[in-house]
């Protein structure tokens, strides 16, 4: 992948944070340790604070059938919302003074950089201007100021555990074909008033993050690429990562950039071809061994580069379901491989042929409801006005004859004879099961109104190619009866059972009882085949490039 440039601004404020934590250290020392040493008894007045926030809140109709959509977007909603649920009492100071939390509250809000979350958005800023001012004035505050004070603070974490769950932007705006929503509740001001009643200390996001193994490897990778931008050394190298530099500079970059990744042996390439192949791999360029044009671009790309391509495709994560679920079905059109889940476990990965940069293959989420041996094949009105018309009015029914395809007009009639251009619109085309059948030998249906779905082909050449973005739109996959098998193993459909359904020729249909969602999704960061490193993929379809607009960069 060539890394895309979208930048999120980085609020670290390192100064503050040294400050804040010598405050709360001399809270902590002397006449026995605690907040409650420095503010003394009494902190803040319950009755006051009630009678001051309740004053402020918004209705909360928890009544309301749209509640819960209201809080996916509304914030001060949300936040009255918790307060309801406090009766008025606060959430973040008691009347020993601030709470542990509060202590910790900066330093969640700066991490979030790492997720591709600007801690700007979360007030940061202000709330060490409130640490500041706890520490200065000893003497009590004013109840208003103790209100202002709890309420930013809660805006904050659910401001940031919002984002967390649903994502930054409405990424529709920049992609047309994402049409993967995210159903997730969020259920932040419960959460949050139930976290600090059981504790002080600051309740963690991770309800909130995506359970998708790699947003976490991604979160980590940001951190990684943020620590080789401090590497001198190795920025240095990249410096000199020109057109005919020395191997030793190429090597010495790739190692700093995919460390924990080893090359396989390999008797006929010597060290550096295995670790520029390797580099290759994991940037799915064309295996050589060679430092060739493509790869040199690649290795030119700043720790930036990466950091931005990690945090957006982490808002892609966040866009979708945060939990996969135990059995799930993934697609990732440019790394153009499925793999099929089980108890949290992966039982198959394949190869898939993917929609052409012409008819792109949507991003979407949709159960499967069953699977098909020896399906019939009904052409879809895209492929109906872009290759039947042409065909026919080329060839007429030659056409057809050569595609086995059979014309039917609305009494059902075959009429394949009569087809020429200018009158193809009129009839419904249909391939019978067979060899020749365009869906293969199985089909796997996932009703959705764009008519995507999961199947074999009879183009068993194409799945040898590195780039696959070669079908109509639908995701061909190369081992379907190791998949079907998969999916009905607890029907005991061995593979020999298969194969003799296959040999029949008859059309037979399998509906699923469970739920199994299956994710087509647009990743332009994925982990490898061992699930331990992170690959960055070429952007097949544009869509970074049009995202970038969207995040203003």
């Amino acid at each position: 992948m060539k890394p895309r440039r979208c930048t999120i601004p980085l609020l670290r404020n390192i100064s503050f944070l040294a400050y804040a934590g010598i405050f709360f250290l001399s809270c902590t020392s002397g006449n026995g340790g605690g907040t409650g040493s420095l503010f003394g008894t009494g902190f803040v007045d319950a009755e006051a604070f009630r009678n001051s926030i309740t004053a402020g809140l918004g209705p909360v109709d928890t009544v309301d059938s749209l509640f819960r959509r209201h809080l996916l977007q509304d914030m001060e909603l949300n936040v009255s919302y918790a307060y309801r649920l406090t009766e008025g009492a606060p959430l973040w100071f008691d009347a020993g003074g601030p709470k542990d939390g509060v202590l910790a509250f900066t330093e969640q809000l700066n991490d979030l950089w790492n997720e591709g979350l600007d801690p700007g958005s979360y007030h940061v800023e202000y709330i060490g201007q409130i640490l500041r001012q706890l520490k200065a004035g000893q003497n009590g505050f004013p109840v208003d100021s103790i209100v202002q004070w709890d309420r930013t603070l809660t805006r904050a974490w659910l401001g940031a555990a919002r984002d967390l769950l649903l994502g930054t932007r409405e990424i529709r705006q920049a992609d047309s074909l994402w049409f993967a929503a995210n159903d997730t509740l969020f259920d932040g001001a419960p959460f949050l008033v139930a976290a600090l009643r059981k504790s002080d200390s600051f309740p963690s996001f991770d309800r909130f993050r995506s359970e998708v193994k790699e947003y976490l490897q991604m979160k980590k990778a940001v951190s990684a690429w943020a620590a080789l931008k401090q590497d001198t050394a190795y920025m240095a190298l990249k410096d000199r990562v020109v057109p005919g530099c020395p191997d030793s500079i190429v090597l010495a970059v790739i190692r700093k950039e995919l460390e924990g990744a080893m090359p396989r042996n390999n008797d006929t390439l010597d060290e550096a071809a295995r670790w520029i192949a390797l580099y290759q791999y994991y940037h799915q360029l064309k295996i050589s061994g060679k430092n060739d044009s493509a790869t040199l671009a690649c290795l030119s790309a700043r720790p930036d580069d990466y950091i931005r391509s990690l945090q957006l495709n982490m808002d892609r994560l966040r866009a979708l379901p945060r939990t996969p679920g135990p059995e799930h079905i993934w697609v990732n059109i440019p790394l153009m491989e499925v793999n099929y889940y089980r108890d949290n476990r992966m039982k198959f990965r394949s190869r898939v042929v993917v929609g052409k940069r012409s008819r792109q293959t949507p991003t979407l989420w949709a159960p499967m409801a069953n699977v098909v041996f020896n399906p019939p094949w009904g052409v879809p009105p895209t492929i109906l006005r872009k290759d039947i018309g042409p065909g026919v009015s080329r060839s007429g029914p030659g056409y057809l004859a050569r595609k086995g395809l059979r014309a039917f007009d609305a009494q059902g009639r075959d009429v394949t004879a009569m087809v020429n251009g200018a009158n193809y619109r009129r009839f419904a085309y249909r391939q019978p099961p067979g060899a020749r059948n365009s869906l293969g030998e199985v089909k796997f249906n996932l009703p959705n109104k764009w008519d995507i779905y999961l199947h074999d082909t009879p183009h068993r050449e194409n799945f040898g190619n590195r780039m696959r973005a070669l079908s109509s739109g639908c995701v061909r996959v190369q081992y379907p009866r190791l998949l079907a098998g998969a999916i009905l193993e607890d029907r005991k459909f061995t593979q020999e059972k298969i194969d003799s359904i296959v040999q029949t020729r008859r059309t037979r249909m399998e509906r699923l009882d469970r739920d199994l969602p299956v994710y087509i999704v647009y990743l332009t960061v994925a982990a490898d085949s061992t699930g331990m490193q992170l690959r960055y993929l070429d952007d097949v379809y544009g869509r970074d490039r049009q995202m970038k607009k969207l995040y203003g960069h």
